[in-house]
């Protein structure tokens, strides 16, 4: 993978020039604060200028929001977390999962060449989400069938990313998002929103493995799977198994991403799926 040329720049700079340019290593700028009879998280956040989130995202102990007296927190210079590289993993990787400058990231950790962990500024912490267990699903079994209420998936996700205009993460570039990203582990069923007859099944680009259903009123689509479960012109029942949560196309990482189409006066279009996910909660059996 080619370095940039401002990166190059960088490197260069920081031989000739490191005290101008290169700032103090990230993990050398830790403090340590020990908890007073009286402080809380939020009280402690403000003090060092940092979103609670940050010293909770630094200390595994503190993340059900609770500080007790005696405890010494780790606590980073400004907001942001310590990514730490894996395999073939660099500035410029990094920089496309944070949406960031592979060269920033460079100058604001220490202009290290070969960083063990690498500090990204200004990405706040956020818990993963506690998923139930979930029984063994058989992928060679397409007819399997579960009792979602119309979801996309068994049981409720967070969003990742949303309906409409963003950063991508994968290319950097500002372009519509024309569903809406379900975090989901990879394996999970993707199930039929409701009854329908499916239209394609199969490699699409960027959506990797597609399956998109034709219902009454409307269409859904269900991309990146890491496998495929049922076929063109099959029908299916609401809650059915279409396919497996992956990470096929343009992906960052296991996904559903879930789009709806309507017709118009110009075709089939995707509309935000937002407002359907949403009244799930109070609507028993959504149909589309």
């Amino acid at each position: 993978m080619p370095v940039s040329f401002a990166l190059l720049t960088l490197l260069a700079l920081a031989t000739t020039e490191p005290d101008r340019l290169c700032g103090t290593k990230p993990l050398e700028e830790v403090r340590i604060h020990r908890v007073s009879p009286g402080e809380t998280l939020p009280k402690i956040a403000a003090q060092y200028k940092v979103s609670p989130e940050t010293i909770m995202g630094f200390n595994p102990v503190v993340r059900n929001g609770q500080v007790k007296v005696g405890q010494s927190l780790q606590i980073p210079p400004s907001d942001g977390i310590f990514h730490r590289l894996g395999n073939e993993e660099n500035y410029r990787t990094i920089a496309k999962i944070y949406n960031t400058r592979a060269d920033l990231l460079f100058e604001r950790n220490g202009c290290q060449r070969s960083p063990q962990v690498v500090f990204v500024p200004g990405v706040i912490w956020k818990p993963k989400p506690e998923l139930p267990n979930l029984p063994n699903f058989a992928p060679e079994n397409p007819l399997v069938i579960i009792a979602s209420g119309g979801y996309p998936l068994p049981y409720i996700v967070p969003v990742t990313s949303s309906f409409g205009w963003r950063t991508n993460p994968v290319t950097g570039e500002w372009s519509f998002h024309s569903g809406t990203d379900l975090g989901a582990p990879h394996g999970t069923p993707a199930l039929a929103t409701s009854d329908g007859v499916i239209e394609f099944a199969g490699w699409a680009g960027g959506y990797g493995n597609l399956v998109e259903i034709r219902h009454q009123r409307a269409r859904s689509r269900y991309a990146h799977l890491s496998q495929i479960t049922v076929s063109p012109g099959q029908k299916v029942v609401q809650g059915q198994q279409v396919g497996l949560v992956g990470s096929t196309g343009r992906s960052t990482g296991p996904h559903l991403h879930f789009e709806i189409l309507s017709i118009s006066a110009d075709g089939w279009i995707a509309v935000d799926p937002a407002p359907y996910l949403d009244r799930l909660a109070s609507v028993p059996n959504p149909r589309m």
